[in-house]
């Protein structure tokens, strides 16, 4: 799938998805309240793998809006996606990466996820401030299903 963010303003982006399928959501939202947790979840679930996260529901044609996305996969990845979002913010290092993320999910975060994790969400923001207004952030999401031993 083919995630395309748009900069619209300083408040608004838009997120465009091409599925595999040729199908295609649009949403436009507020920046400050869903951008950072949006590239969080993206920075995450493709660090894990996560199959069935939020980005992987969509590319199997779930809504933007999450709503109807259920089950562990998603529950891991929010619980991952906040605090991966706040220490995004506060531009944390890898110590604090590695400490909050292994706090929240002692089971799974390494210290050799952690510093992948902080690294993929940073690139992820960097390209975003590098994107001009009324330009287009392209992502490629990698379908993680065949790895992971499900079928498509």
């Amino acid at each position: 799938m083919d995630i395309f963010l748009t900069k619209v303003s300083d408040s608004q982006h838009r997120v465009r998805v091409r599925r595999a399928d040729a199908s295609e959501a649009v949403a436009q939202l507020s920046s400050r309240s869903f951008l950072r947790h949006d590239l969080a979840h993206l920075a995450v679930e493709a660090e894990l793998p996560i199959v069935r996260g939020y980005w992987g529901s969509v590319a199997n044609g779930a809504a933007l809006d999450g709503l109807s996305i259920r089950g562990p996969d998603i529950l891991l990845a929010e619980s991952l996606a906040g605090p991966t979002q706040t220490l995004m913010r506060k531009d944390a290092d890898v110590a604090t990466f590695f400490a909050v993320l292994n706090r929240v999910r002692p089971d799974l975060i390494t210290r050799e996820l952690a510093p992948r994790i902080q690294a993929h969400g940073r690139q992820l923001e960097g390209h975003w401030r590098a994107t001009p207004y009324g330009g287009e952030m392209a992502v490629h999401w990698h379908d993680h299903r065949q790895e992971c031993g499900q079928e498509r």
